[in-house]
């Protein structure tokens, strides 16, 4: 319908009252109206349109569903609710609760009440993984969920944020009851869950943030919130603690961390301070494939680089993450674009957040960024980790399959550290394994690493999939990466990330299969 005027949508003898309708319409408010429309065959049926008050990156603006009175309501509500579910837990998912928020902001600038943000985030998670077995995580997640559920109040909106971070929005302005609903949900949160034949002991921490006028955007409400979550955990976990605003409270000053992330990175996305790099994975077989991997980069105003490591954490915490994944699935599509105009066969290994999951829109986004720029999917790799494919099994699960009708691949990395890492693929729609850099890192030296390696690599191959080795740093781990047999390499020793592909795949091949590696 893009493009299209909704005038040409409604029955030609119902045109005045729609316009009367329109030129009446308050865009401040929710309304319907009962009209016939029109459909492209020129038949004719009983429709309602409702206008209602939506946003799309941060611009205010109308949104118009247009419903056949024909098609059960019911079933329209159960379709609606299912897009904003997270399955796992059985709350409502990221997108729908930033939405939530952001409305709630904006409340609060039209001098309405608004409410609190409260950030929940499960005590010593990886000691939980670790007892309950990664086959348990999903049942983990139900509990949790159901727990959340059924304490929070009816008008309240529960959400499942991310792996091991739930949210819960409340318009409770009074600071007394929003503590004390906190303490409510963290006592049943005190409790044992069970799944399969084993059962643990669990607590919580939880951060508080009142929505003040001074928060503008929801990723600084959550800055705020999940701010006042870790120092429940730095002080024993099992705690409550209130955000305190920096001008009223000195020690206050850690929270400015995050928050200060969060403006550097909307700098960084305005002003084109990400940079791409490109590290090639290199055939140690006859595989005619020339691959890249995609590589972030983040420089500040003074050009000075600051490591991934340090922006990336905050980036997902403040739910930028979904703004950065589209900058560099964006580059790269636009870089692919130019090497299929120079004939190249490159493919690229773009590496995806654990929140790309969560994000409603981004596969459709994809879908029309490549056809606009006509990549060939074959070329686009998208990355997962095998930590992700676990946290968050069902939605990885369903988006990966979604990128293999979209004749895309995917590469399954940082595996092998699971004590059954195979048993994924049950669940995972995997074409490429990646290991991870602990095992390769650790080869040369160890030799239940080189036997762990070597099997993994013979059970790789029995699967059909090719097997990749990062972070080759020596001539010593090299040679044994060649000796367990995987299909690819990759790391600093054989080739340093470029901002340009200008790696001979050629040359490179000759060497590898004349025993020599090519520098």
């Amino acid at each position: 319908l893009e493009g299209l005027p909704i005038l040409d949508m409604v029955a030609e003898d119902e045109h005045q009252r729609f316009k009367e309708f329109l030129s009446k319409y308050d865009e401040s408010t929710d309304e319907t109206v009962e009209i016939r429309c029109v459909r492209d065959d020129e038949t004719e049926f009983a429709a309602a349109m409702q206008f209602t008050r939506a946003s799309i990156d941060g611009e205010a603006c109308t949104q118009v569903l247009i419903r056949d009175q024909a098609v059960s309501e019911e079933v329209i509500h159960e379709l609606e609710e299912l897009k904003t579910m997270d399955p796992a837990s059985g709350l409502y998912n990221r997108q729908a609760f930033l939405g939530q928020v952001e409305q709630a902001i904006a409340d609060l600038q039209d001098e309405q009440d608004s409410g609190a943000l409260l950030y929940v985030e499960i005590d010593k998670y990886d000691a939980v993984k670790t007892h309950m077995g990664i086959e348990n995580i999903d049942a983990i997640v139900a509990s949790v969920g159901k727990i959340i559920k059924d304490t929070a109040d009816s008008e309240d909106f529960a959400a499942r944020f991310g792996e091991n971070s739930y949210t819960v929005l409340t318009r409770e302005v009074a600071l007394d009851k929003n503590l004390a609903k906190a303490q409510r949900l963290l006592e049943a949160l005190n409790s044992i869950i069970e799944a399969g034949n084993k059962s643990m002991e669990i607590t919580a921490s939880i951060g508080l943030a009142a929505i003040t006028s001074k928060v503008k955007s929801p990723y600084e409400l959550l800055a705020r919130a999940d701010d006042a979550c870790s120092k429940a955990r730095e002080n024993g976990g099992n705690k409550v603690e209130e955000y305190k605003d920096p001008e009223k409270e000195a020690e206050a000053a850690a929270a400015q961390n995050d928050l200060k992330w969060v403006e550097l990175l909307k700098n960084a996305l305005e002003n084109n301070l990400f940079k791409l790099a490109f590290q090639p994975a290199i055939a140690l077989n006859d595989s005619e494939d020339q691959i890249y991997e995609v590589l972030l980069r983040l420089y500040n105003e003074n050009k000075e680089e600051i490591p991934p490591a340090d922006f990336l954490p905050a980036a997902e915490k403040t739910g930028m993450i979904n703004l950065i994944d589209r900058w560099v699935i964006g580059r790269a599509l636009h870089m692919l674009a130019e090497k299929q105009k120079e004939n190249s066969d490159i493919s690229l290994i773009i590496k995806l957040s654990g929140s790309a999951y969560t994000d409603e829109g981004l596969l459709p986004w994809l879908y029309k960024q490549s056809k606009t720029l006509q990549v060939e999917p074959t070329r686009m790799i998208f990355e997962v980790t095998a930590d992700d494919a676990a946290g968050h099994i069902s939605q990885v699960d369903k988006f990966t399959k979604t990128l293999k009708k979209m004749r895309c691949r995917v590469v399954l990395s940082k595996f092998g550290l699971a004590d059954d890492p195979f048993r994924i693929f049950k669940t995972i729609a995997a074409d490429i394994i990646k290991v991870s850099p602990e095992l390769t890192r650790r080869v040369a030296s160890d030799t239940a690493v080189l036997e762990q390696l070597t099997e993994m690599v013979q059970k790789a191959k029995d699967l059909e999939k090719p097997i990749m080795a990062p972070h080759v740093e020596s001539a010593e781990g090299m040679a044994f990466i060649f000796q367990c047999g995987f299909d690819f390499a990759q790391g600093n020793f054989l080739q340093e990330p470029d901002v340009v592909m200008s790696f001979d795949f050629g040359d490179s091949e000759k060497s590898v299969h004349s025993g020599q590696v090519a520098i």
